[in-house]
């Protein structure tokens, strides 16, 4: 790794552009209405409601393609910038990704009535927490890097292919490793389920654990001069407060109020990163658009200006040429507005005489 300078190189990128008051305005709306949210769906957490076993299916598959989206996009800013902070939260979406898969086919009733996978009574509830709770820690990661590099050089990978590729396999591993553990290795694991209760999670502190986990990770992303990306995982982060509470430490058991709500939180959170940088592609893409169609205009207006040139300015003689260029020049140090009185005198009389120069010699 080698220390990075120019941040005008990074100026364009969603990762490393500065928030605007508009984003932070913005972000605190979505948060206050969150939060409402939250408050109002809490005395009704333990309500059953009807068991749809095919919504979980739906829900992450949904939400399995947004964080996958998420992961592409970060991997390939990471690509371009080769910042390690960024390495780091794209592997995050991607274990996220990862565990969402053993979760959906583990998880009873939505394609098996105990789930597949050989899962057992405890599987998805541990699957649930390592989710959960690691990606929290990818973040907690990333922002602690991102603190340490706040005022000085970033940190780099020299070769970022080789990188990525270690960090995908590293990833895919880590999340192989987990569920196995909760399959193959369920008997290991505390138990935390009784039926469709859960509420075990709460007595043993694993999901309050977890809550605080997320709870960290928010609050080490908020670091001066903040960034866009920093701005919209604290959100994120914060609405999955609110999923993990509803849908584990408040609420009881599957299919209640709770589990509904905070997953519709939690499929909320998800989303916020990805439309951001959806959005940056699409500004950049206009942005480029616009760029070369000026460029093409000016080219065209170039053309069409020489055109117009007589024939004896084309073949002008170099002296003439260089007594246009310093008129010019001195024309120019004129208007600038930034020279004193004898400086302005001195720059006259110097154009005068490239003025009477190129008179005479026509």
């Amino acid at each position: 790794m080698t220390a990075i300078g120019s941040n005008d190189e990074r100026r364009l990128f969603l990762t490393t552009a500065l928030a605007s008051g508009g984003q932070k305005r913005a972000a605190l709306v979505i948060a206050i209405v969150a939060a409402i949210g939250f408050v109002v769906a809490v005395p009704f957490a333990r309500t059953p409601l009807a068991k749809l076993p095919a919504f979980i299916p739906s829900y992450e598959a949904a939400l399995f393609f947004i964080d996958l989206i998420t992961a592409l996009l970060l991997f390939e800013q990471f690509l371009r910038l080769r910042l390690v902070s960024i390495l780091v939260l794209a592997s995050g979406y991607l274990f996220d990704a990862l565990l969402i898969v053993p979760h959906a086919l583990t998880f009873p009733g939505a394609f098996a009535p105990m789930g597949l996978l050989g899962a057992k009574e405890q599987t998805t509830a541990w699957l649930y927490v390592f989710w959960h709770g690691g990606f929290p820690l990818f973040v907690i990661a990333y922002a602690m890097i991102r603190w340490r590099t706040r005022n000085g050089p970033k940190l780099l990978v020299s070769n970022p292919y080789k990188a990525m590729f270690v960090a995908i396999v590293g990833v895919t591993a880590l999340a192989f490793g987990l569920a196995a553990l909760a399959t193959v290795g369920h008997d290991l694991l505390p138990a935390v389920m009784q039926g469709s209760d859960y509420s075990l999670l709460v007595k043993k502190g694993v999901s309050p654990a977890v809550w605080l986990l997320t709870l960290t990770a928010m609050l080490l992303l908020w670091q001066r001069p903040l960034r866009v990306v920093d701005l919209w995982l604290m959100l994120v982060m914060w609405i999955w407060l609110f999923d993990i509470a509803l849908a584990a430490v408040i609420g009881s058991s599957r299919f209640d109020l709770g589990f509904y709500v905070g997953r519709i939180f939690g499929l909320i959170a998800a989303s916020f990163l990805l439309i951001m940088l959806l959005g940056e592609i699409g500004r950049l893409y206009i942005g480029a658009l616009g760029a070369a169609a000026n460029a093409e205009q000016r080219f065209a207006e170039l053309a069409r200006e020489r055109a117009r040139k007589p024939i004896a300015k084309e073949r002008e003689k170099p002296e003439n040429f260089v007594t246009r260029q310093n008129i010019s020049h001195y024309r120019e140090l004129l208007t600038t507005g930034q020279i004193d009185e004898k400086q302005r005198r001195s720059i006259e009389r110097l154009l005068m005489e490239e003025e009477a120069r190129l008179s005479d010699a026509k």
